[in-house]
């Protein structure tokens, strides 16, 4: 297979699925959180707000001490709006204030596995065409790539233990 129809059929696979998950937002009631949800996330959001800013902080501090090496500037700033959106997703699975009050976390997990999917599958490209250097440094979308799938694996991981837990807890 060609790498110009890989790239189409992914993006055929994540347009179909932004349009089912579209579909089904529409059919399904409005997402409510409660009190204490919302509480939390705006928790999360500030969390998260800080870890952005500090990350930033350190890659600047980074590039300007010449320490990122092999990662350009753009990488850096997208891993630091990387790492603070796991960090939101993690804080509000581990406080069950991610999911809705009346969603399930069945869509979650089929959404997230298949975006972990599909940037693996990238970043197998990527590293069978040779394009993951470029001039010596990692380039930005080998990279976004990477932290996309590193970050979502993350949230999927966190979201699976959490699910089991709740469901050992409900059985007992």
């Amino acid at each position: 297979m060609s790498d110009n129809l890989i790239v189409i059929l992914e993006l055929v696979l994540l347009v179909g699925l932004v349009v089912w998950v579209a579909l089904r937002k529409k059919k399904s009631c409005s997402q409510m959180f409660d009190e204490m949800q919302l509480k939390l996330r705006a928790k999360g959001y500030r969390i998260s707000f800080f870890t952005a800013l500090l990350a930033m902080a350190a890659a600047v501090i980074l590039m300007e001490c010449n320490m990122l090496g092999i990662i350009t500037p753009a990488l850096a700033v997208m891993a630091a709006l990387m790492i603070s959106v796991t960090v939101f997703a993690v804080y509000c699975i581990l406080n069950d204030a991610f999911i809705s009050f009346s969603g399930t976390p069945k869509n979650h997990l089929f959404l997230y596995s298949l975006i972990v999917l599909v940037e693996i599958a990238n970043v197998v490209r990527l590293l069978i065409r040779g394009e993951v250097l470029v001039s010596g440094m990692v380039d930005f979308t080998a990279g976004a790539a990477v932290l996309m799938a590193v970050a979502f694996l993350v949230i999927l991981i966190t979201l699976i233990i959490k699910t089991n837990c709740e469901r050992k807890e409900a059985e007992e």
